[in-house]
């Protein structure tokens, strides 16, 4: 599928002054009623409930957070809405096996919130009964979701499952930078040694620029310890950021919504890793490699690591959030030195592409059968997909983390007490920092943020956006489908990892990549590619 992403704009007014739908057929057990409210809740206005209702919620705690029941965002919440929560928050490292855990023994809370759901988790939890269906909640009680759906199709498309059902909500985010994710810098420092020379546009012109920085001592320390090109190395993936950022210049693109290695062409699902621009990228690697440009530690080295590197000058070229993330930067401003690197051509392939980050991330909140309040607790989250919901829900309330700068309202700014850093304010604030709660995250909003670093961050996703192109939707799979996929996925996975650093280091050559091809139909590639083709068929079909 050659499709061009298209920003989500969404129209806050109207979202905000959506009356609450009427009337909605329901036919599942779970759902009360909507002819007849319960009692001591209130189907619009604030608060929801009159008497003080409590809620047992689990989510996913990031390390950096404070205790959730301190939080701003929640006692701002409890104070709108009158609906309070007992929390059960396992570290984020753990929370899988603790959420599995808690499926399995039946000992489920009301609320998962920053649930972290998969898309098994919500067909074969739904299916059991233990997660409710939300679309009837949704009709009735949360306006905003559904004027985000309307205005966007493929949020529906992305959470309802094979099924028909809706089984939990996502974070939605229309703020482009989040969507160009990372970004490709150039280390300005070697650059203006170098003369300043132009901004490589082909991977021949790349190839050129980081043979100077090998030879020409860029870091002026009279060592060739320079490290033309490194970046992070994904735990069991060293080549991940590279394929995201490099091969589409080979006219392939990384499957950043499913991670299936897969894309789609003209509604044809292709295995990418089977793909002659894949074999010409990993070539172009093993080239980089060869000629000492690619950092030696590509495959072994941490994050930090990285960054020691960056910070020490040695390297040319990375990919990251941020100049600031690997390099020295001394000031804020001085991130716009970083020259960007937009999307790279090839000899096989003359167009310009980026592949976008998901604006969707599925599963963050799901109502389970225990809760005695479904209709308030939808109307609850309902608030945190409104420009005010967003801010409470990203930064803390008005007045204590945030603040506009003046009546006009055209810019706000950070409030951070003396002392501490805004990171860890935020994270005392909100679980937003650390954890995926259900929120829609608006650009509009966003982008008046008074930070210079934001700034230019923005002007540099804006650029990049215009070569967006996805490799796939998000898909949901059956749970057939998904027992399948699991089961051809991981050796099929680990094998194609294997050899991608084998071709690359040298160990394994090109002349045997037609035996690498059969191996991998033996291992049910074609299989694997027929069932995501069978997804994205139901997909195109889903309204």
């Amino acid at each position: 599928m050659k499709k061009k992403m298209m920003i989500l704009m969404v129209a806050f007014s109207m979202m905000i002054s959506m009356s609450v739908a009427c009337s909605t057929k329901q036919s599942d057990e779970n759902i009360s009623e909507n002819s007849a409210f319960p009692q001591n809740f209130n189907a619009t206005g604030y608060p929801i409930v009159n008497e003080k209702v409590t809620l047992k919620l689990m989510g996913s705690k990031g390390a950096s957070q404070g205790p959730w029941d301190q939080m701003m965002f929640f006692k701002e919440m409890e104070r709108l809405t009158n609906i309070h929560f007992e929390f059960d928050t396992p570290d984020g490292k753990v929370f899988p096996e603790k959420k599995n855990l808690t499926f399995a023994s039946d000992n489920l809370p009301d609320v998962f919130f920053a649930g972290s759901l998969t898309f098994f988790d919500q067909i074969n939890y739904g299916k059991q009964g233990l997660l409710i269906p939300l679309e009837g909640l949704i009709d009735e009680y949360a306006p905003n979701f559904k004027a985000l759906m309307e205005k966007d199709p493929a949020i529906r498309r992305a959470i309802t499952a094979p099924d028909g059902h809706i089984y939990a909500l996502p974070q939605v985010s229309d703020i482009i930078r989040d969507m160009m994710f990372f970004r490709t810098y150039l280390n300005a420092e070697w650059m203006e040694a170098l003369g300043n020379p132009q901004v490589p546009q082909t991977t021949d012109e790349l190839l050129e620029l980081l043979k100077r920085f090998r030879d020409e001592d860029p870091n002026k320390n009279g060592k060739s310890d320079e490290l033309p090109l490194s970046f992070t190395n994904a735990k069991n993936d060293s080549l991940a950021i590279a394929r995201t950022y490099i091969m589409p210049a080979f006219g392939v693109l990384e499957d950043r919504a499913n991670l299936s290695r897969l894309q789609v062409t003209d509604d044809t699902v292709n295995a990418v890793f089977l793909s002659e621009g894949y074999k010409e990228f990993l070539k172009y690697m093993k080239t980089l490699y060869d000629e000492k440009l690619l950092d030696p530690e590509i495959f072994t080295h941490t994050d930090q690591q990285l960054k020691a590197k960056g910070q020490e000058n040695r390297i040319g070229m990375t990919m990251h959030a941020a100049p600031f993330s690997v390099f020295k930067v001394e000031k804020p401003e001085d991130n716009e030195k970083y020259p960007l690197v937009m999307p790279l051509t090839s000899a096989i392939n003359s167009e310009k592409l980026f592949t976008p980050r998901p604006n969707i991330t599925i599963g963050t909140f799901a109502i389970t059968k225990n809760n005695p309040h479904p209709e308030a607790t939808m109307r609850w989250v309902d608030y945190l997909y409104t420009p005010e919901g967003f801010m409470l829900g990203n930064q803390g309330i008005e007045g204590e983390a945030w603040k506009w700068k003046d009546d006009s309202k055209k810019e706000w700014e950070r409030i951070t007490p003396e002392g501490m850093n805004k990171e860890e304010f935020r994270a005392q604030n909100t679980p937003d920092i650390g954890s995926t709660i259900p929120l829609l995250k608006s650009m509009e909003i966003n982008y008046k943020q008074n930070d210079p670093v934001n700034n230019i961050l923005n002007d540099q996703a804006n650029k990049l956006s215009e070569y967006v192109q996805e490799a796939m939707p998000l898909l949901f799979l059956s749970e057939e489908e998904e027992n399948r996929v699991n089961i051809i996925k991981n050796d099929l996975m680990n094998y194609i990892a294997q050899m991608e650093a084998k071709f690359v280091l040298g160990k394994a050559s090109f002349d045997d990549w037609d035996n690498y091809v059969s191996l991998l139909k033996k291992m049910s590639a074609d299989e694997y590619v027929e069932i995501y083709q069978k997804a994205y068929d139901r997909w195109k079909t889903t309204k």
